[in-house]
């Protein structure tokens, strides 16, 4: 049973998890790749900046969609614990997070100079910076992170019942 276990995560993830029988390690994890995407979704991002300096005000204004993905980070220790009844496993799997933010298209940009108080280049690099980490903030806010943990749950457990295997799932606390 415990190679048909393996065979799950390797088909989906390719990945090896640890293997536990009781309290002893039977399989130590192996893994093909660092990370895995199970989800991806574009959002549209909107990121408003201004200064007052002396009464004179300087503004940015940015707008961009970003492909934001989530999946696992294969590098975390997970393990799969064998039992309690025959044909019967634990998935200990890490939580789902956003794995990557990428800009598609091209960036929606105004600005607005002040009378002496100007927009500099370094305005304008925090002000896209801000923007790409709000776009990782939404994605860690909105659904992606439940819907990759349904999508790689439910083909776990699916490609496990193949091999008459029942697999609970318990993913870990970020």
């Amino acid at each position: 049973m415990r190679e048909g276990v393996a065979e799950v995560f390797v088909d989906l993830l390719h990945v090896r998890p640890e293997i536990r029988e009781g309290t002893k390690v039977v399989w130590g994890q192996t893994s093909a790749r660092s990370e895995v995407i199970v989800a991806a979704k574009k959002i549209e991002v909107g990121y408003d900046w201004e200064h007052r300096w002396l009464g004179s005000r300087k503004v940015i204004r940015l707008t961009q969609t970003y492909e934001v993905k989530a999946g696992f980070d294969l590098g975390k220790s997970f393990w799969v614990e064998m039992g309690p009844g025959q044909g019967e496993a634990t998935a200990h799997l890490p939580a789902p997070e956003i794995l990557a933010t990428s800009p598609v298209g091209g960036v929606s940009y105004r600005d607005e100079n002040g009378w002496w108080n100007k927009v500099t280049d370094e305005d304008r690099s925090k002000a896209l910076a801000a923007l790409a980490g709000e776009a990782r903030m939404q994605g860690e806010r909105g659904p992606l992170l439940e819907e990759a943990k349904e999508l790689a749950g439910s083909r776990l457990v699916d490609l496990a019942r193949a091999k008459k295997i029942r697999l609970q799932l318990d993913y870990l606390k970020p």
